[in-house]
């Protein structure tokens, strides 16, 4: 798994609204993600699954910083600055 796409992952939580365990599924490059997005007092969570690998993750996004787990591998990058909009069906 890339940073890419773990950026990819935070970007799709942090446009997501803020209330407790919104659900998130979306598919990136190949890969459908599905989880929950969280907020536990400034720190957004962001927890689920790569269903393509069957990578479980959890993220924790505080003060433009995300730091977690994938795979049970350790990741910390900036988080995004971009938003993603919330795709709609057509």
């Amino acid at each position: 798994m890339t940073k890419f796409a773990l950026t990819a992952f935070a970007a799709a939580a942090l446009a997501a609204p803020a209330f407790a365990a919104t659900p998130i599924d979306f598919t990136w490059e190949g890969h459908r993600i599905v989880g929950t997005t969280d907020h536990v007092g400034s720190v957004q969570i962001i927890k689920g699954r790569d269903l393509s690998t069957g990578s479980d993750f959890e993220l924790h996004v505080k003060d433009g910083f995300v730091q977690g787990s994938f795979g049970g591998i350790p990741v910390a990058y900036p988080a995004p600055k971009r938003k993603l909009a919330p795709a709609t069906a057509g």
